[in-house]
């Protein structure tokens, strides 16, 4: 049970919780899942850190009775459009007297390139390796063990809004889970459902949830851009409500049942009925009827990020194509051939392949956990992992472990 790590994807209409372990033969298994609804989070951002509490809590116990475990600390995400990115260089003196460069060189150096400059109202949430430079040498991912004199890194140092970041660590905190790390969402998620061919060759991650489009290149194996969209799947179900006169939530349903992004491949000949606000009698609506008003949105936020990815010039790195993903459009017949249409490039669903986790909402949690175990296993990191607790009767309380890491010396430091 020494290698069990679990995520908490924070979304504006539900939380994902997944408890993850890996096996003898080094492979991920998923061992526990949750879900609940929350209204503390609006486009990505905590609005009620006490309804945030709660829906964590109901993810988290139900994630824990499937695994039988109780876990006190975890990572989270934080939508890509509230960081940014900030290259920086990090440069030390090899200290041991051999000259061979030890882990506390690593965790050095990577502290030395966390020396920027950054607005008041930002603070660091994650700092990625680029590559090490051992001597002048460079490409080097991994320089434990090597000998050299001088040791460099050049990495990314991801700052997002104290605001943002402080209010959704309280608000996992007030549920009794300790955070381990904030991971920016595109980068996990991309552990997830992209390829390494790629994110090396050029692909638009769309991660469309209830709230917020999330949208990120990645090329050569790296984030180059990442945006957000304040437009998502809770806009589709407005309109829908507004269209056809019926409550949110009777709206939520039919778009999931009957809902169609492309009208081409609607059938006039699916019909269900309805029963408006302000109408006596039921009223017969066709599955062309519901398309169009879905279609329209969908194009508007397609169109929206192809112009924001033209403005910024970065659709020209994208050869691979278009990767969609999140609870907000994924699931619609006829979305990537709508997609192929707006975008000019190839489209497909993408979604983990965790057993029992293989549904595009568990995206994020998926990458999490897998971003999660890949830093450990790239850093060398030793966890005191989570405390664990056989039985259901016990409170969850304040974990008496500490992940002993770069990650958590980073978090001590600045927050």
């Amino acid at each position: 049970m020494g290698n069990v790590v679990t995520s908490i994807d924070l979304g504006s209409s539900k939380i994902c919780v997944i408890i993850s372990e890996m096996d003898n033969n080094g492979q991920l298994q998923v061992i526990g899942i949750g879900k609940s609804k929350c209204k503390g989070i609006k486009k990505g951002v905590v609005v009620d850190i006490e309804e945030t509490a709660k829906a964590v809590i109901e993810a988290v116990t139900q994630a824990e009775n499937m695994a039988d475990i109780e876990i006190c600390e975890a990572y989270i995400n934080i939508p890509g459009g509230y960081t940014k990115l900030i290259r920086n260089k990090g440069i030390i003196a090899v200290s041991s007297d051999d000259k061979e460069i030890s882990f506390e060189d690593v965790k050095r150096v990577l502290n030395s390139a966390t020396i920027v400059s950054i607005p008041q109202d930002q603070r660091i949430v994650d700092i990625i390796p680029r590559q090490y430079i051992v001597d002048g040498y460079d490409g080097i991912s991994d320089p434990i063990g090597m000998v050299g004199i001088r040791l460099e890194v050049e990495a990314d140092i991801i700052v997002g809004s104290t605001t943002t970041v402080l209010n959704l660590v309280k608000s996992v905190n007030r549920a009794g889970i300790e955070v381990l790390g904030i991971i920016m969402e595109p980068i996990s998620t991309s552990e997830a459902v992209l390829t390494k061919d790629e994110k090396d060759l050029g692909v638009l991650l769309l991660d469309i949830g209830a709230g917020t489009s999330d949208f990120s290149v990645f090329r050569n194996g790296i984030l180059i851009y990442s945006n957000i969209l304040p437009i998502a799947g809770n806009h589709i179900t407005n309109d829908i409500s507004v269209g056809l006169r019926l409550p949110f939530d009777r709206s939520e349903e039919i778009k999931k049942k009957f809902g169609v992004a492309y009208t081409k491949l609607a059938n006039n000949d699916n019909v269900f009925e309805i029963n408006p606000l302000g109408f006596n009698n039921n009223l017969e609506v066709n599955e062309i009827q519901l398309s169009e008003i879905i279609e329209a949105r969908i194009r508007e936020i397609f169109e929206l990020i192809n112009m924001d990815l033209i403005k910024n010039r970065v659709k020209d790195k994208i050869l691979t194509g278009i990767v969609i993903t999140g609870g907000g459009v994924s699931y619609f017949k006829g979305v990537t051939e709508l997609g192929i249409e707006v975008f000019g490039l190839p489209v497909r669903i993408g979604q983990p392949y965790q057993m029992g986790a293989q549904e595009p909402i568990f995206s994020s949690a998926v990458g999490l956990i897998n971003y999660g175990f890949k830093r450990k296993l790239n850093y060398y990191i030793e966890y005191n992992n989570v405390e664990i607790k056989k039985g259901r009767g016990k409170k969850r309380g304040k974990n008496t472990k500490s992940i002993m890491s770069f990650l958590k010396t980073i978090w001590d430091e600045y927050f």
